[in-house]
């Protein structure tokens, strides 16, 4: 596949090949997710996706059970994964980052989601059951180091080793709006550089490298390193796979993100304004 982005023409072609494993990322009501690209298989980071023994959300869980998750839904190390939501562009990329945890590099994201597919014309059906497949085997060394911890986003905050890059809303990053968990304080990590998640797939698809290329040129250049953040390390994942769309290459994501750096208890300095 050797791209991070598909269409759905391609995907229409490819999907049934035998060696494609197409994944239907969901995040809250995940009944309205039942009907999807045929064929595909639920991944749901409310769910198996995310560390239920983790108080903050959707943070990753173990590296041995991520692996379990995705070898139940047929994937090996040589399968073609390609990840779509029904919202556009929103939770895909979160389950194809923890496919690139894992050690997977074979993994894309459907450009636009479902509503790309269906807008092309292509039929939906209702999820398969990944019961009625067989086990893949994963057995490429994962790459942790991909997700960093709140003590590693504050040294490089400290020492500006790294561009830390914030994907919520403007207003969320300013102080000026709230957040939208109860009792958790907006604004931002002094330092942190704010790109909204939405301003890089404004029609509903990623924009082109070019217009990437632009918003990520105000923050650093392509050879530097990149930290990205959001409410919950979800639409981090959304800037993340935009920067290496831009030509970024050492891009990680912090997996606690704003919930855990704003936590009550963190004691971690909290920057209002722009």
């Amino acid at each position: 596949m050797n791209k991070n982005l598909v269409d759905a023409a391609w995907l229409a072609r490819h999907k049934d090949n035998g060696n494609v494993v197409v994944l239907c990322a969901s995040m809250g009501d995940k009944a309205a997710s039942a009907n999807g690209v045929p064929g595909a298989f639920l991944a749901d980071i409310d769910g198996e996706f995310s560390d239920a023994d983790d108080p903050r959300p959707h943070t990753c869980p173990p590296l041995d059970d991520l692996r379990r998750a995705f070898q139940r839904r047929g994937i090996s190390d040589d399968t073609a994964v390609v990840v779509y939501d029904r919202h556009g562009m929103v939770v895909a990329p979160r389950v194809w980052w923890l496919l690139k945890v894992v050690g997977l590099d074979n993994v894309a994201v459907l450009n636009g989601g479902l509503k790309a597919w269906v807008a092309a014309g292509y039929s939906t059906e209702p999820l398969a059951d990944p019961s009625n497949v067989s086990c893949g085997t994963i057995t490429a060394p994962a790459r942790g180091e991909l997700l960093v911890d709140i003590d590693e986003v504050a040294r490089h905050l400290n020492h500006g080793s790294a561009h830390v890059v914030d994907a919520r809303s403007a207003g969320r990053f300013s102080g000026e709006d709230p957040e939208p968990r109860p009792g958790m304080p907006s604004g931002h990590m002094p330092g942190a550089r704010n790109i909204p998640f939405t301003e890089v797939f404004p029609a509903g698809t990623i924009a082109p490298p070019d217009v990437l290329a632009d918003h990520f040129d105000r923050v650093g250049g392509p050879g530097e390193s990149y930290i990205f953040s959001c409410g919950s390390g979800v639409t981090a994942c959304v800037d993340a796979l935009a920067a290496i769309e831009s030509g970024r290459k050492d891009v990680r994501v912090y997996d606690g993100s704003w919930s855990e750096w704003a936590a009550p208890g963190a004691n971690r300095p909290i920057a209002v304004g722009e």
